[in-house]
């Protein structure tokens, strides 16, 4: 095995920790109204809109893990089920260009509407995606975990979601990423060579 083949299979490793560690971001950044709702405690946020090193790094991060994860298990899958993992990945991917909204820069407030789109494509992928892996497992661990984290996603962001931060929001806000970082885990612990007999419809 040369060292181009060694690195093309460690990309889902690499990009599975790249996936833990945007969604480590993605939770850190609620943290301060996680301690005010359930602590009763006010701390000081830990991201802050300057902070751009860190949400560039979140970003970046999780574009890289979008694409990890798209670029293994699209080879594991079917037509439809590579039409969900576009949706997923590619909701991801635009969710994450989407936060550069958030950053204290000037007439960047147009592209919160990426946040609204990505994050609903992302929703419907994952949720097909976990419907499928139901019927047909892909991931080589806790074959549940994609169907119960688009849920997750869909319950706060859409029933509980609006401009007040609610308990109920944070809670399934932070199930859906610990989801997400479950499923960083579980592309790092797959196995480098993909089978071939596995297909999803």
């Amino acid at each position: 095995m040369n060292a181009q083949t060694k690195s093309g299979n460690r990309i889902h490793l690499w990009g599975g920790a790249a996936f833990v560690l945007g969604n480590l971001f993605f939770i850190t950044n609620k943290l301060d109204e996680m301690s005010r709702l359930f602590l009763g405690r006010r701390m000081q946020d830990v991201i802050f809109e300057e902070s751009f090193v860190l949400i560039i790094l979140g970003q970046v991060a999780l574009i890289v893990g979008y694409v990890a994860y798209y670029q293994f298990y699209s080879g594991r899958v079917g037509r439809l089920g590579r039409y969900a993992l576009r949706l997923f990945s590619g909701g991801g991917i635009v969710l994450a260009l989407g936060h550069i909204s958030f950053m204290d820069i000037p007439n960047v407030d147009f592209l919160f509407l990426l946040v609204f789109v990505g994050l609903l494509a992302l929703l419907i992928g994952l949720i097909w995606f976990g419907i499928l892996n139901f019927r047909q497992p892909v991931l080589s661990h806790w074959r549940w975990l994609p169907l119960f984290t688009g849920l997750m996603g869909f319950t706060g962001f859409v029933l509980f979601g609006g401009e007040n931060i609610t308990s109920l929001f944070l809670l399934f806000r932070t199930l859906f990423a610990c989801g997400l970082i479950g499923l960083g885990v579980i592309l790092s612990l797959e196995k480098s060579v993909q089978t071939e007999g596995v297909q999803l419809a």
